[in-house]
């Protein structure tokens, strides 16, 4: 089971991701590699609220992910992870499949069974 801060540093590694942060779903900021972690957690915490309704409405077992495209192309993706969401900013050459997947990966090596972990271990 990695640390939240090792989770981070291991997602912030991934070619063509420009920043992260990891989110509790009740707001509370588990570590971040990307400026102004505040307003990215409101939008992160928004967004896992949202992933959940569509979720409930349209009777989807799980959201991989939400993605908000910006016109700088530095798009933005929120993950749901149980009982927490990852935040996740990307470089606008990258290539996005690859980012996705790497991603995906590092989010299934995880285990999260856990709600409340000591250490703010996830």
């Amino acid at each position: 089971m990695a640390t939240a801060t090792e989770f981070i540093a291991h997602v912030d590694k991934v070619d063509g991701v420009a920043g992260c942060l990891l989110v509790r779903n009740d707001g509370t900021l588990l570590g971040q590699t990307i400026d102004d972690p505040e307003m990215y957690s409101t939008l992160v915490v928004i967004s896992g609220g949202c992933a959940n309704g569509v979720m409930e409405s349209v009777g989807f077992s799980y959201c991989r992910h939400l993605s908000y495209s910006r016109e700088s192309k530095n798009h933005f993706y929120v993950f749901p992870i149980d009982k927490f969401l990852l935040g996740v900013a990307q470089h606008p050459d990258c290539y996005v499949p690859d980012m996705l997947e790497s991603v995906y990966r590092l989010i299934g090596r995880v285990s999260t069974s856990q709600s409340a972990v000591p250490g703010k271990e996830v």
